[in-house]
């Protein structure tokens, strides 16, 4: 239970930040932040080439969903946190390399936060 909360509080520290620093562009931190957390599990997997390279697809995949999310439609990058918390659970069950709670934690930020965007970003008008 701790994992929980020690992920709830430190997504209302992100938020708090990104709420005060109103000059951040919430959509690239949005973008930054799903590109971010995937390529941690590279660090994790360092040492076991299976987790390397399932860690090294899911980044991948991560990337696009930014990449595409920041340009053309965000609703992607909340797919994309969504999406994380789901990688959070299972990526353990084909890995031994992720840090024990790490799933909870992780899981907790990612849907938070893709809540958190859902409601404060405003979606690109399209011409």
């Amino acid at each position: 239970m701790n994992d929980f909360y020690i992920g709830l509080i430190t997504t209302i520290v992100i938020i708090a930040l990104v709420e005060i620093l109103k000059f951040l562009e919430k959509r690239l931190i949005g973008a930054l932040t799903l590109v971010g957390i995937a390529f941690i599990y590279i660090g994790f997997s360092w040492n076991d080439i299976l987790s390397l390279t399932y860690a090294i697809l899911g980044s991948a995949v991560f990337f696009v969903l930014s990449y595409f999310g920041y340009k053309n439609n965000f609703i992607l990058i909340i797919l994309g946190l969504f999406l994380h918390g789901i990688w959070d659970i299972l990526f353990p069950y084909f890995s031994s390399t992720a840090p024990e709670g790490y799933g909870i934690f992780c899981l907790t930020i990612d849907f938070l936060l893709a809540i958190y965007f859902y409601i404060r970003v405003k979606p690109l008008k399209t011409i």
